[in-house]
């Protein structure tokens, strides 16, 4: 398969970076801490103003701060059945819904669809085991769940990959433990996925990679995909525009206005 074929209609989870905290040394005098303290506020305050802003996406997803229902009980239900295996009630999910990963969307519930059908993994796959756990509510927005992931599958069948075909290895897979959120809007439908990142590389057997790229992993594709990496961006952006083996992304005028996002699968992360 081409590296053409391969970065398509795949979700991807990555290790997300590691954040450093400095933390300054005890003053000697009291002169000097209240000096050290007075210059910690002035930095404080200037870093406030200068620093860049959240995505304006966030903002939007808080609604009116005030669920009329339990999230975590919505969302339980709903990873539950993920879990089984259970087919989707797509009235779950909201008209303008966007799902993004680290190199896949932003892209709607109808391309979604045609890409992992694409793939043939249910057929390769039909025992895929996903343990869903450590549901919890984003303290600064009540509408947004999160949670972990883990996936376990055996590569049973023939994996038919936009006609190439792969041959069942019999393979088990663990993938490693990985974190998704969940956004309801205020009718009580999902209006928002990000497909996690991965907590522990080093854990499972698919060379650190989650969910869907698990799996391609397990069955043999060997997809390497980072975010930013420049020429993954441009086999992705040729798929895009041939359209005809699933997108990484929804085209323009079929992505919700409220995804202000420019950015498109692979591309770095853009600062507001």
């Amino acid at each position: 398969m081409s590296l053409l074929r391969l970065s398509l209609g795949a979700l991807v989870l990555l290790p997300t970076a590691q954040a450093f905290v400095v933390i300054p040394s005890r003053a000697r005098s009291l002169g000097s801490t209240m000096i050290e303290a007075q210059t910690m506020t002035e930095t404080k305050t200037e870093a406030s103003v200068s620093s860049p802003k959240s995505n304006p996406i966030f903002e939007y997803l808080k609604f009116d701060g005030n669920p009329t229902f339990d999230v975590i009980a919505k969302t339980m239900d709903y990873t539950e059945t993920l879990g089984m295996g259970g087919n989707l009630d797509e009235s779950v999910y909201a008209k303008d819904y966007v799902l993004r990963g680290p190199v896949i969307g932003p892209i709607n519930r109808k391309d979604l669809a045609l890409s992992q059908n694409g793939l043939g993994l249910r057929a390769a796959f039909p025992n895929v085991k996903i343990d869903s756990f450590g549901h919890t509510i984003d303290p600064e927005n009540p509408y947004r769940c999160f949670f972990f992931q883990r996936w376990r599958a055996t590569h049973e069948n023939d994996l038919d990959a936009y006609g190439d075909i792969y041959p069942a290895t019999g393979t088990d897979a663990e993938m490693p433990v990985s974190v998704f959120s969940i956004v309801w809007n205020p009718e009580g439908k999902i209006i928002y996925e990000q497909v996690g990142a991965v907590v522990d590389r080093l854990e499972g057997n698919t060379a650190g990679k989650a969910a869907v790229f698990g799996l391609l992993h397990t069955a043999g594709l060997k997809i390497p995909a980072s975010p930013g990496d420049k020429l993954f961006q441009v086999l992705q952006r040729l798929g895009h525009f041939a359209g005809n083996m699933g997108r990484s992304w929804s085209r323009d005028e079929d992505i919700p206005s409220w995804w202000v996002s420019p950015s498109r699968g692979a591309d770095n992360t853009e600062q507001w």
